[in-house]
């Protein structure tokens, strides 16, 4: 910034050259204009100016974020007192250069300002890159956690049903019965089965038989605990876990699934169940054995029932 055209116009044919552009202003608001609009490497400012000096212009530029960190030289064609000097470093001057410059000294001060301004700008760009980089993998992770949690998910659900599947019904039952040794709280254990489910695929088609299993499956999620399990074991075969129930209080529950079942679709179909407390200390084989000998009960009694006895 000059308030001279001919020295605006030196500055210019001295300093510019291919990739390097020098901006001109003959006034302090023209050059704070210039300074928004434009990613300026250095700032030159003379300091006597008509109406607004190169002091305050420069104490303008740190009042404002875009431009406060841009490197100032002050040009002027006086000697100033320390006061003024002080003023001038204050308000964020890198040097100070006395009228006539030598033009050699002004190049080499120039483009060393330049040369920090280009490494700066790669620096950013970098950080820039980096961030990017860095969200892309926060993304690409996020969606790797989604999928694992979706194949796990997938891998211990029962495809048709939605519930858990063989596998993870019986990793559950060995948790429960875990927990039951260790804090000696009633568990519950029932063997579920939907009777003449034969005599629905072949009447109805299997189509039919896969929506009544389903529609089973809903009906037993609606109407059981949150803590309560249901899992498919296989067929039309269920395991349902029932922890710190009683058989009392679970053959009442399992009563009221019974009762509540409706027809899906103009079928009608039924369940027979096979509850057992677990004993203290006994192995899942053993738990499981038992319902299904109280199932077997249930089922020679006429089905369409709920037994806690193998016998």
């Amino acid at each position: 910034m000059d308030d001279l055209e001919d020295a605006l116009i030196s500055m210019k044919v001295l300093l510019e050259r291919p990739g390097l552009a020098v901006l001109t202003a003959n006034s302090a608001s023209s050059a704070l204009e210039l300074l928004r609009d434009h990613d300026v490497a250095l700032a030159l400012l003379d300091v006597q100016m008509p109406r607004i000096s190169g002091f305050e212009l420069a104490e303008a530029m740190r009042d404002d974020p875009q431009m406060r960190d841009v490197p100032i030289i002050f040009l002027t064609g006086t000697m100033i007192d320390a006061g003024r000097t002080f003023r001038g470093y204050e308000a964020g001057a890198v040097d100070f250069l006395f009228k006539p410059v030598e033009p050699r000294v002004l190049e080499s001060k120039v483009s060393v300002f330049v040369e920090l301004h280009r490494q700066r700008c790669e620096l950013r760009e970098r950080n820039a890159e980096l961030e990017r980089l860095l969200r892309m993998n926060e993304k690409m992770a996020a969606e790797l956690r989604h999928a694992h949690s979706t194949a796990v998910q997938k891998a211990l659900t029962d495809e048709l049903t939605g519930v858990p599947n063989r596998r993870h019904i019986l990793q559950l039952a060995e948790s429960v019965l875990a927990d039951h040794r260790k804090q000696s709280k009633p568990v519950t254990i029932g063997i579920m089965d939907l009777d003449h489910f034969k005599r629905i695929n072949d009447t109805h088609g299997h189509g039919a038989g896969d929506a009544v299993l389903r529609s089973f499956c809903r009906h037993c999620q609606e109407q059981l605990r949150a803590e309560h399990s249901l899992g498919r074991l296989g067929g039309e075969e269920f395991l349902l876990l029932m922890p710190a129930t009683p058989v009392d209080d679970a053959c009442l529950a399992v009563e009221r699934l019974r009762r509540t079942l409706s027809p899906h679709e103009g079928v009608r179909f039924t369940f027979s169940a096979g509850l057992v407390q677990a004993q203290s200390g006994e192995s899942l084989a053993s738990v499981m054995e038992r319902a299904d000998q109280a199932l077997y009960h249930a089922k020679s009694l006429g089905r369409d029932r709920v037994s806690t006895s193998p016998s």
